[in-house]
């Protein structure tokens, strides 16, 4: 939420040419990420021993530090990557993500090649190359990362805002992972894993849409932060529309093209091509209502209404997996899914409708 709410702040005051205190509010929401990531990291390492025990199956207690010390790089890490989304450096975005992956992948075929693959080795390479795509973001950041708390006013304009974005992300958060989660405990015992199987591997498929609406997010945001008017943002709304129907379009090749491409490159994962294309139909909401949401939160400054579309978006994903997953098996939490971004896209719309409507 800290981070996502700078593509509220930051581009404003760049276009005021105030960067100075566009300077103070990255370095006061990197200082709050700090603080919430050491206690977070601290937290976990205190309860290793539990969390060894009764949440991973008597791990070895390393792991769960390790695990605690990535989790406070991943905060830091994933802040860079906001923040200079909301100075608009969208190519160096490119630049630290893609400095990281190589090193990430690096590294691991080194390991691969010199040692034995252990959940251990894994944790010590991600933490390794997300601190180096950390120190490499302080290349352009430089300028906005020190310590300090600001001013009571500037920490109430962020965390007031970052507040809603924060808790709209803990209910996407769980509504994402709710369709693995839900589909073995629902299912017996010998058809739930078989399932879940078939079902995580059109999962991965699907993947790529969230990967690029999520960019495109990131983009979208701080460009509609700088209208201060709904009225205003309307040309670069239908703009961002008419990309999103691009993407729609490429879903619609993508569901005929499934069946061909999954058999010719990778045909042992054919049973996965029927989930895959249901997942498809099931994201259309997702990436049709994602410049909505954008222009919802940074235009109108109204981050309550998507935190209130994603609260329903996860009830209703919850109860139709209590229905669809045992009547549907693999294919019921693409019914939740299809149904809940529905709900988020229907929401949205309406909303943006009205606020465009009012002010006209």
């Amino acid at each position: 939420g800290l981070g996502s709410s700078l593509s509220n702040f930051v581009p404003k005051l760049r276009a005021q040419n105030r960067l100075s205190e566009a300077h103070h509010y990255v370095a006061t929401a990197f200082t709050l990420e700090v603080i919430v990531g050491l206690v977070m990291m601290v937290s976990l390492v205190v309860l290793s021993p539990w969390l060894s025990r009764y949440l991973f199956a008597d791990t070895p207690i390393i792991n769960v530090t390790l695990a605690a010390i990535l989790t406070f790089v991943l905060v830091i890490f994933g802040f860079s990557g906001l923040a200079l989304s909301g100075y608009q450096l969208f190519r160096e975005v490119s630049v630290v993500n893609a400095c990281y992956s190589v090193l990430r992948l690096g590294f691991l075929l080194v390991m691969i090649y010199v040692a034995t693959l252990d959940i251990s080795k894994v944790l010590v390479v991600y933490v390794l190359t997300f601190s180096v795509g950390w120190i490499y973001s302080l290349i352009y950041l430089r300028k906005s990362f020190w310590l300090t708390l600001g001013t009571s006013d500037l920490r109430t304009r962020l965390l007031g805002f970052s507040s809603l974005l924060g808790l709209q992300k803990i209910f996407v958060s769980i509504s994402s992972r709710l369709d693995v989660l839900m589909l073995i405990p629902l299912l017996a015992v010998r058809t739930g894993p078989v399932e879940a199987g078939v079902y995580g591997i059109a999962s991965r498929f699907a993947l790529v849409y969230p990967l690029i609406i999520s960019s495109f997010g990131q983009v979208l945001a701080p460009r509609f932060a700088q209208y201060k008017k709904a009225g205003n943002a309307a040309p670069f709304l239908k703009r961002a529309i008419m990309i999103v129907a691009i993407l729609f379009l490429s879903q619609i090749a993508f569901y005929f093209l499934a069946a061909p491409l999954i058999t010719l490159l990778v045909p042992k994962y054919t049973d996965a091509i029927p989930v895959f294309q249901w997942l498809l139909i099931a994201l259309t909401g997702f990436v049709v209502s994602t410049p909505f949401v954008s222009f919802i939160i940074y235009t109108l400054n109204r981050p309550y209404i998507t935190t209130f579309a994603s609260a329903v978006q996860l009830i209703i994903i919850f109860m139709s997996n209590l229905y669809f997953i045992p009547h549907l098996g693999r294919f019921g939490p693409a019914v939740g899914i299809g149904l809940g971004n529905a709900a988020v896209c229907f929401i949205s719309i309406a909303a943006s409708l009205y606020y465009l409507k009012k002010e006209a």
